[in-house]
């Protein structure tokens, strides 16, 4: 039977439950996704922080202890299994790798193929194991070769997989169906649940077990006649696991585990979230990995259940939790009373009375349920129906957010309460084919709006690579259409083979010359920029990975102090890495952030070479992206400006047209602050270069440079109109193609009017004196 398990049952289950708490482990800085036990006892825990965790017990403290931390994937590590023979362990992650380890994390072998989040994982035969993934399919794979034997198609999105004796695979997915496989050929397919399968384990001597978004468990022999089905959850239901006594333990999105017995729900273990994978030890403990980014681990026995102090903390986090889990809707009614009997004295029940939550204790000398209090609580909204798409299914959501995409008109994304925003903004984006940068903001939009539906707009970004704006991103103060431009000029394209390639030329020469042998890379770093590289690669993932420490500590410390001769692969290698938000928290730390500006303003001498300054130039673009880089640079601008000269007198025009790139970004940066000085510097500077030999793009950029600087106003914008600009930019702009001219004549057209209306105020102003 369905029941919810309120603050103030919940209260009393952690009274009465027999799994207890044993021990937290905190060793993740972000939800933990999965956890899985060896043979022998070791533990592994994979997160959303893209890190794995083993654990070793430790017989004198009875408790699991921190062994390594390991950053295997390039992203949130989704899925892990045993080995089988006590071999290690495999791990799946959003970079669509699979990655062997041995039992004390040393990698064994890397298995690639999936276009995909790696979700599923399973292992029986020693030789082989079975893969799901979000791309829809499952992959059989030889374990010592690491090639793909069979493709197991036919599913859509994230697929659930079971290997078995005899090379029989089972596999479901968000289809909601179940198929068996063998040799990689379908035999047989039927619809198992009413929504998304989750997972799938074997029963001992009966066959399988599957676990569903549509809030059930389901027990089917091994030719998948359905045998039970359990519910009780009020959420999702994404993971579970058997117990030697051969009861079940299910996981879900309503904060708790549930323990089975027989078909039968017997007992219930509270969480302070949602329970996104569940594994049991040797001795009979659970081991939950919790979206609050902690692993778990509940025992039944006496010996190994916590402190007192620490069990009554957990009882008060998980209470605290609850108030904002509470669906009055799915409460028995009071008026229903009557039928329900309570199971023993005592036992602690919630009613609906209208719309207000009831909490009542069973009675059992009179057989009636008396009532104890309210419970007060927010609670959800209706669902909304919504009609099903290839990527949504269909059904009852919590909200159905409106997203609006310019040009198209508003989108239906819909979203349940526990689920992941950035796995639902990414199918979204998948489904409306629009622009993957938009996937952080969508889920952010998630995050900040589970409460009340509003309406996001989703505006693509420009199709153009290049450093050209190409509309005006907001109306300005001044009744303007085209200015002020707030589209920073940027350097976005991810190709790293030839700078990997000139980095490994120089990585030789410095190996062989004792003049610069110190700043060679030691083996162990090669190892790290080769990962570096791995991960700026995966542009689709950027939303999901994470550039860690030890990246950092190479570009920095290493790699950047390189001399100038050999620097500027790494500066190219820089100016990618700066398009993942990851950076952004290297430069919150002010002293951090300034080494690496100075390790990039370094390149900008007269002696460099025209690579160096061109990728110097394109990597301080690329840090007006991000809040915290930005900072930086416009802190440091006149520094910048320093060394203009060489910008402004040198002979190559790409290296011209670079320098004119960065000087726009300054604008935009500029007209939301008053340093008259610092604009009026840039002013004369964009001035100056439009008497140089630039490109069409370059040119668009010193317009739309000065125009920012002209309708920002005050002192600068007077000291504009002192200066002959309308006609300087005229006389270049009939130089140039139709299409250009039709691009910039507006522009020079809202400068010209702001220009005049300065004018006349100041000439008003005269007057009056």
């Amino acid at each position: 039977n369905a029941e919810y398990m309120g603050i103030f049952q919940l209260s009393k289950d952690m009274e009465s439950s027999v799994f207890k708490l044993s021990r937290s482990l905190k060793a993740h800085s972000a939800a933990v996704r999965n956890v899985s036990v060896s043979g022998n006892g070791v533990l592994l825990s994979g997160s959303w922080d893209s890190t794995c965790c083993t654990y070793l017990y430790d017989e004198k403290t009875k408790t699991y202890v921190l062994d390594k931390t390991l950053a295997l994937h390039s992203g949130p590590v989704y899925s892990s299994c045993p080995m089988v023979m006590n071999k290690g362990f495999l791990t799946g992650g959003s970079d669509g790798r699979i990655i062997a380890i041995d039992l004390i994390g040393n990698p064994l072998l890397m298995y690639e193929g999936h276009k995909k989040t790696v979700n599923s994982l399973s292992q029986c035969d020693p030789t082989e194991f079975v893969s799901g993934s979000w791309d829809g399919s499952g992959r059989v794979w030889d374990v010592e070769t690491g090639k793909c034997k069979h493709i197991l198609g036919d599913h859509s999105h994230g697929v659930a997989v079971l290997a078995l004796p005899g090379g029989l695979v089972i596999t479901g997915s968000q289809d909601k169906t179940i198929n068996f496989w063998k040799e990689g050929v379908k035999f047989h397919s039927y619809v198992g649940h009413d929504d998304i399968i989750r997972q799938i384990i074997p029963i001992k001597d009966v066959g399988f077990a599957t676990c569903s978004n549509d809030e059930s468990i389901k027990v089917w022999d091994i030719s998948g006649k359905l045998i039970q089905t359990m519910k009780g959850h009020n959420g999702y239901v994404y993971t579970l696991a058997q117990l030697a006594s051969g009861e079940i333990v299910t996981g879900s999105e309503d904060n708790t585990v549930k323990i089975w017995k027989d078909g039968a729900f017997i007992d219930s273990v509270s969480h302070p979230g949602s329970i996104w994978s569940l594994t049991v030890n040797g001795m009979g403990d659970v081991i939950t990995a919790c979206e609050d980014k902690e692993v778990r681990v509940f025992t039944r026995s006496p010996t190994r259940i916590a402190a007192a102090a620490e069990l009554e903390a957990y009882d008060s986090l998980c209470i605290s939790k609850m108030a904002g889990k509470l669906n009055v809707s799915n409460l028995p009614d009071v008026a229903d009373m009557t039928k329900i009997v309570g199971k023993k004295n005592g036992e602690v029940k919630l009613f609906r009375n209208g719309t207000q939550p009831e909490v009542h204790v069973w009675k059992e000398e009179g057989q009636i349920w008396e009532k104890m209090g309210d419970v007060m609580g927010p609670s959800p909204s209706q669902k909304d129906f919504y009609e099903g798409d290839d990527y949504f299914p269909q059904g009852y959501y919590d909200f159905i957010f409106n997203i609006d995409i310019k040009g198209r008109g508003e989108m239906k994304l819909p979203f349940n309460k526990g689920s992941i925003p950035l796995e639902e903004a990414e199918k979204f984006i998948e489904r409306e084919s629009i622009h993957k940068a938009h996937v952080e903001q969508i889920a952010s939009y998630i995050r900040e709006n589970l409460d009340q539906v509003q309406t996001y707009s989703a505006v693509p970004p420009p199709e153009s690579k290049t450093a050209v704006p190409v509309a005006p991103a907001k109306e300005a103060s001044h009744d303007t259409k085209h200015l002020p431009m707030t589209f920073y000029a940027k350097y976005d394209t991810i190709a790293t083979e030839n700078p990997m390639k000139k980095i490994t030329e120089f990585q030789a020469l410095m190996k062989d010359n004792p003049k610069y042998k110190q700043h060679a890379m030691l083996p162990f770093e090669e190892s790290t920029l080769g990962s570096l590289i791995t991960l700026i690669k995966n542009t689709s993932n950027y939303h999901l990975s994470k550039i860690s420490e030890n990246h950092l500590e190479l570009l920095q410390k290493k790699l950047l102090i390189w001399p100038l001769e050999y620097v500027f692969p790494v500066v190219d290698l820089v100016r990618m890495t700066l398009m993942h938000s990851s950076m952004q928290p290297f430069f919150g730390s002010y002293e951090r952030g300034m080494d690496f500006f100075t390790n990039i303003i370094r390149c900008i001498k007269s002696e460099s070479s025209d690579a160096l300054l061109i990728t110097a130039l394109r990597c301080m673009c690329n840090m007006y992206e991000g809040p915290s880089s930005s900072y930086v640079i416009t802190r440091m601008f006149k520094l910048i400006l320093s060394q203009y000269d060489i910008i402004l007198e040198h002979k190559a025009k790409n290296v011209v047209n670079h320098g004119i790139a960065l000087l726009l970004n300054a604008t935009i940066k500029e007209t939301n602050i008053k340093e008259t000085s610092l604009k009026i510097d840039i002013l004369n500077l964009l001035f100056k270069f439009i008497d140089k030999d630039i490109s069409e793009a370059a040119f668009a950029n010193i317009a739309y440079g000065i125009g920012n600087i002209v309708v920002s106003g005050g002192e600068a914008g007077k000291y504009a109109k002192g200066m002959d600009i309308i006609g300087k930019l005229t006389k270049k702009l009939a130089t140039l193609s139709a299409e250009d001219k039709a691009q910039l004549e507006p522009v020079i057209a809202d400068m010209k009017s702001i220009l005049a209306k300065l004018q006349r105020i100041n000439q008003y102003f005269i007057i009056d004196s």
